[in-house]
């Protein structure tokens, strides 16, 4: 993967796990869920996103733990839930 220029940005991820490495249109991954991930697959597909709510779904996600105290753990019907909801409501326009 090249490496950035000086005239080159990346977009930042809010993600405690994604770091910026230098390179052109993507990060590293400090859990390696993904080898260099972009924004997009930072934002849209990762799993184990550890940043702001990114839709209405990771609130419900965040609400519903808080309100069971963790007890409830997400399934797969909730994850597709949690997606399909930041989709339709994204917070940032992303």
């Amino acid at each position: 993967m090249p490496y950035k220029t000086d005239q080159q940005t990346s977009l930042p991820v809010s993600c405690k796990h994604w770091q910026d490495c230098n390179l052109i249109n993507g990060g590293c991954c400090s859990i390696n869920a993904y080898r260099q991930p972009s924004h997009g697959i930072c934002l849209h597909v990762c799993n184990q996103y550890d940043g702001p709510d990114r839709g209405l779904g990771d609130t419900v996600k965040r609400a519903i733990s808080k309100l069971t105290a963790g007890h409830i753990k997400p399934c797969s019907a909730c994850k597709k839930r949690q997606r399909k909801l930041n989709q339709l409501i994204p917070y940032h326009g992303e």
